[in-house]
């Protein structure tokens, strides 16, 4: 199997996608963005996945953002508050292009709090 360049994991469990968390927010619409977006990337090879709790739960609607493309061992950035569709675009065209955080996502990015 080859991995992708990128590996966009989407965290939808318990808080992640929770209506209860983030009312007035179309959570199915956004993961389907993600998914569908990352599907339609050219170039680089970026696959996004539905995961079951990714144990940041001090957070919520949580990206992983695995990056394989400068081999060796993955790099990984960890994005959370992805809530609206500029985010979801945002976060697909880094996938998408590679390179450092841009700007418009730094503030999402947050260090891994182990469980």
């Amino acid at each position: 199997m080859t991995l992708p360049d990128r590996d966009l994991l989407l965290c939808r469990d318990c808080c992640c996608g929770s209506p209860t968390k983030h009312p007035g927010v179309d959570h199915d619409a956004l993961r389907d963005a993600l998914l569908e977006g990352a599907a339609r990337v050219d170039g680089p090879r970026v696959r996004a996945r539905v995961v079951d709790c990714l144990a940041q739960c001090d957070r919520s609607n949580v990206v992983l953002v695995r990056d394989f493309a400068t081999g060796g061992r993955p790099h990984d950035t960890w994005l959370g508050g992805v809530l609206d569709h500029d985010l979801v675009a945002a976060v697909l065209r880094w996938a998408a292009d590679g390179g450092p955080l841009p700007a418009d996502l730094e503030a999402l990015a947050f260090a891994q709090v182990r469980r």
